[in-house]
C-alpha cells in the first residue's frame, strides 16, 4: 500500500514538473517577437513626439510655414513665411540644431520683442543666427550639414511636431559652441542687428 502511495506520489510530482517545464516553453516563443519589434523607436523623439497631444494655439507650426536659411551679412537668417491661410503667431525664438546635436543653441536674450510675433498670410517672421564667436570663445567649430528648426508653444515649449529642416547655403555652415540665435522678429533688419 505504501509503495502505492509512493508511486502516485512521484507521478504527482512529474506531472507538476512537466507542467511547469511546458509553461515554460510558450513564454519564451511569445516573448521573442516582443523582444524584436523595433518598428517603434523609443529613442527618437520625433516618434515619441508625435503620438503626445500638445495643444499649439495660433502658434506658428512647420506644417503652416516655409522656412528657409539665407546667409546675409555674416550670420544665417531664418525666413519662416506663413504659408497658411490663417494668421499665426512665431512666439519665442526658433530651437535651432545642428547635424545630430542634442543641445539647441543658445540665444540672445537681448532680441526679445516686447510681444510675440504675429505673422500674417504670406508675410514672414524673422530670426538670425550668429554661426561662431567673434573673439573665438567657441572653439574651433566644425562644419555642419544640416539644420532642424522647431516651434514654441504659446507656453514656450518646444513644439512636439516634426521640425523644419531648410537647406544650407551651400549645404555648410562653419559653427562652434557659441552659436546663437534671435527671438523670432517681424523684419529681416531687425533681426540681422541681433
Amino acid at each position: 500500500m505504501k509503495h502505492h502511495h509512493i508511486a502516485a506520489a512521484l507521478a504527482l510530482a512529474a506531472a507538476v514538473t512537466l507542467t511547469a517545464c511546458g509553461s515554460e516553453e510558450p513564454q519564451r516563443t511569445t516573448a521573442s517577437p516582443s523582444t524584436s519589434a523595433t518598428d517603434t523607436d523609443p529613442t527618437d523623439p520625433n516618434e515619441a513626439e508625435d503620438n503626445k497631444p500638445q495643444d499649439k494655439g495660433d502658434a506658428c507650426a512647420p506644417s503652416d510655414m516655409k522656412v528657409e536659411a539665407r546667409s546675409q551679412a555674416g550670420k544665417l537668417l531664418l525666413v519662416a513665411t506663413n504659408t497658411a491661410r490663417q494668421p499665426c503667431t512665431a512666439y519665442g525664438f526658433p530651437y535651432v540644431r545642428f547635424d545630430q546635436d542634442q543641445a539647441t543653441t543658445g540665444v540672445g536674450e537681448e532680441t526679445k520683442p516686447k510681444e510675440p510675433t504675429r505673422v500674417a498670410p504670406g508675410k514672414s517672421a524673422y530670426a538670425a543666427i550668429t554661426p561662431t564667436a567673434a573673439d573665438g570663445s567657441g572653439g574651433p567649430g566644425r562644419d555642419a550639414k544640416k539644420i532642424s528648426v522647431t516651434f514654441q508653444t504659446p507656453t514656450g515649449d518646444p513644439m512636439q511636431r516634426t521640425p523644419a529642416t531648410p537647406a544650407l547655403p551651400g549645404n555648410t555652415l562653419h559653427v562652434d559652441d557659441q552659436a546663437r540665435a534671435t527671438y523670432w522678429l517681424p523684419g529681416e533688419g531687425a533681426a540681422l542687428k541681433g
